[in-house]
């Protein structure tokens, strides 16, 4: 569904009274997700865009991952959701609440935020924006209305594709030299990346790279083969690697670094 289409759909929802509490937006976070939030909020709240645009309405809560783990955590979710969106509309019309990266919420983060999604307040609406769907709670998946936006992952393609794949798919990685083997092996299919792409091109191929671990490691936890809280050390372990990437750092130490910080599974 294009971003048009999911305003309309929703739009006309509200208009006519039958909005859903709760939409399940899935697409790319800082791209579609974002516009479609934008044109929701504008709508919403015509005469505040100054607000709504610095982030500042008092009506629209916002909560997004925090700290090293980049995860939502249960204190964060009850001050900045939970109790923010249960109290009085400034305005007197709607409230929303937007959580971005909802499927970093911890367990108890969720649980705190299912109790408010299934009694909420009137004119009381919840945008849910996440990349990683089959990583949110069951419970909230179903009593929101899901809407999913074109998703353009950008991973790598082909033999690079397959070669981390092949890194990923082992099992009981725990020695200091199997960690390290895997790290420099991937180091290894990074630099043939770089040196196949156009120097225009490298700084999109190493994200492409770290987007195509990302997958695998998040894959990790959608089919339930590492708990959520070492599934979301995981996550933070490739973020902070792409950021050392970034500062031009050794693709042998960031990814023998990374692999070492990594938990994996049995």
């Amino acid at each position: 569904m294009e971003v048009a289409d999911a305003y309309a759909l929703i739009s006309h929802a509200i208009d006519t009274g039958h909005a859903a509490h709760g939409y399940l937006v899935c697409g790319d976070l800082r791209g579609q997700c974002d516009a479609l939030t934008e044109q929701l909020l504008r709508k919403l709240f015509p005469k505040e865009l100054a607000q709504v645009e610095s982030r500042c309405h008092p009506d629209i809560a916002w909560l997004e991952p925090e700290g090293k783990s980049r995860t939502i955590h249960v204190k964060s979710m009850r001050e900045r959701i939970v109790e923010p969106m249960s109290a009085t509309a400034f305005s007197g019309g709607w409230k929303v609440g937007v959580v971005v990266g909802a499927d970093r919420m911890e367990t108890e983060a969720a649980n705190s935020f299912l109790k408010t999604l299934e009694e909420p307040p009137p004119k009381t609406l919840f945008l849910l924006l996440t990349d990683q769907p089959d990583a949110m709670l069951p419970t909230i998946v179903s009593r929101s209305q899901r809407i999913d936006l074109p998703l353009s992952e950008g991973v790598l393609e082909g033999d690079a594709f397959d070669a981390i794949e092949e890194v990923f798919s082992s099992r009981g990685v725990s020695g200091i030299f199997e960690k390290a083997q895997a790290g420099k092996r991937l180091a290894e299919v990074l630099t043939e990346v770089k040196d196949e792409s156009e120097p225009e091109d490298v700084a999109l191929a190493r994200k492409a790279f770290y987007k195509t671990i990302m997958k695998f490691v998040r894959g990790w936890m959608v089919t339930g083969e590492l708990p959520r809280h070492q599934a979301f050390k995981n996550v933070a372990a490739v973020e902070d690697a792409f950021r050392q990437s970034e500062r031009y750092l050794s693709d042998d130490a960031v990814l023998v670094n990374l692999t070492d910080r990594l938990v994996w599974p049995a």
